[in-house]
């Protein structure tokens, strides 16, 4: 039995700006992401990197081609669609903002009591488990 990957990249093409200031910044790109998996993504400034990240991450629409996050096709999705697929991933920003006064813990408990899925009294028990992954 074989799982379905967690990212699904095929023929993902990108642009910025419209008419003749648009610009292409990802190029065709396909990869597949597995559970568990660990991936890097190296590249010269400018080179897309961000782009593609924010994409996965679910922070804007695919423009062309198909990503899935989750199995889920974020090519079109309306913004309160990635909302709801953003409930299911983790994503840390270069500049995170973590809040220092807090501990690790206590950073992912905050997150975790933005959802409405988990009750008050398994949020510690969570957050323990996401940072012993």
């Amino acid at each position: 039995m074989s799982s379905q990957p967690v990212i699904s990249v095929q023929n993902l093409n990108h642009y910025f700006g419209e008419k003749n200031l648009r610009k292409q910044v990802l190029f065709d790109i396909n990869l597949t992401i597995n559970k568990g998996e660990i991936v890097i993504l190296t590249g010269p400034s400018g080179s897309g990197k961000t782009t593609l990240l924010t994409l996965m991450g679910g922070l804007r629409s695919a423009q062309e081609g198909s990503l899935k996050i989750l199995e889920q096709e974020i090519r079109g999705a309306s913004k309160q669609q990635l909302t709801k697929i953003r409930q299911n991933i983790g994503y840390i920003f270069q500049a995170h903002n973590l809040m220092s006064f807090l501990t690790a813990k206590q950073n992912v408990q905050m997150s975790l009591e933005l959802h409405d899925k988990f009750l008050e009294q398994d949020i510690g028990a969570k957050a323990t488990a996401i940072l012993e992954q």
